[in-house]
């Protein structure tokens, strides 16, 4: 199965999770939501969210999402935004199929998360925070002082997830398409 680093989506995740305030009540209010409280033992109140097969759980500052159906969107886009940063800057141009099918699936989650988020967020945040993590890419390739395509890294994603995606590029095209079949909240977990 593809691998990738579980840090990238967690930093990720930290940084779209809190960036907006959550309106549980509100939430509560919409049709399929189940919310539930309680306390913690040392007096924390623990929300959790239950819509669409997505657990979210809230204690604190502290928040976790799993997606029941095991196709997490969030750890979906984030491949998808990691393995398409990695075509364009380390091997521009080679893996052009990849790479178009990667930016439609892309495009297409941006549109989901936007519309299916519990907290605001648009399809121009999201763009803005993928090319955010594109231009510290290049940077950190650049600073590597090799071309692209001897870049360790670029030649770990080249063998462990460039490749394997390509060779079976309609597989995971649908693979992806499924991911985004049913309206929920976006969740990381599980992630491959």
């Amino acid at each position: 199965m593809i691998r990738f680093l579980l840090p990238l989506i967690v930093m990720t995740a930290a940084a779209a999770a809190v960036a907006q305030p959550l309106d549980v009540e509100a939430i509560a209010r919409q049709p399929g939501t189940e919310v539930t409280r309680e306390r913690a033992k040392d007096g924390a109140e623990i929300v959790t969210i239950k819509r669409g097969g997505v657990e979210i759980t809230i204690e604190g500052d502290k928040e976790m999402s799993i997606d029941r159906s095991g196709k997490a969107v969030l750890c979906y886009w984030n491949l998808a935004v990691v393995n398409k940063i990695a075509a364009d800057l380390c091997y521009p141009g080679e893996f052009q199929k990849l790479s178009t099918m990667l930016a439609e699936y892309i495009d297409a989650a941006n549109a989901f998360i936007a519309a299916n988020s519990l907290r605001p967020i648009s399809k121009a945040d999201l763009e803005k925070t993928i090319e955010q993590r594109k231009s510290k890419a290049a940077a950190g390739i650049k600073a590597a002082g090799v071309p692209p395509a001897q870049n360790r890294v670029c030649l770990r994603k080249r063998e462990e997830d460039l490749e394997p995606l390509s060779a079976d590029l309609e597989k995971y095209r649908r693979e992806f398409q499924d991911v985004l079949a049913v309206p929920r909240p976006p969740a990381f977990n599980p992630c491959l």
